[in-house]
């Protein structure tokens, strides 16, 4: 982050680092998914399809960062959508698990209180 960063890049540098540091625990003490990269799943952010890890961190991440957003600011434009267009992928993803399939009901619910 350059040292002219304003209060709201440096708000959204640390949100982002939060949520992908609550990630990295989570997968230190829960097995989230299993057969990593073994497939890979199409990502609204990305040129190139992705193992579920990354679209699972897309995902945690975005979250957050659209709620800072709308509480904030204007919302990107169609950022809801493209989340909600990968929690439906992550959701039959068959490499998450029964704790994975936890996370992504639990992101799916945050991001619903957003669009409420």
């Amino acid at each position: 982050m350059p040292y002219a960063a304003g209060g709201r890049e440096t708000a959204l540098a640390l949100l982002t680092g939060r949520r992908r540091t609550r990630l990295r625990a989570l997968t230190e003490v829960a097995d989230l998914y299993a057969l990593d990269g073994q497939w890979q799943h199409p990502s609204p952010w990305r040129e190139r399809p992705v193992p579920v890890s990354r679209l699972l961190a897309d995902v945690h991440e975005r979250v957050a960062v659209e709620a800072y957003r709308r509480a904030t600011a204007a919302p990107e434009p169609g950022g809801s959508d493209r989340i909600h267009q990968a929690l439906d992928r992550l959701s039959e993803a068959a490499e998450l698990t029964v704790t994975g399939k936890r996370l992504v009901a639990e992101l799916r619910y945050e991001l619903k209180t957003v669009d409420a």
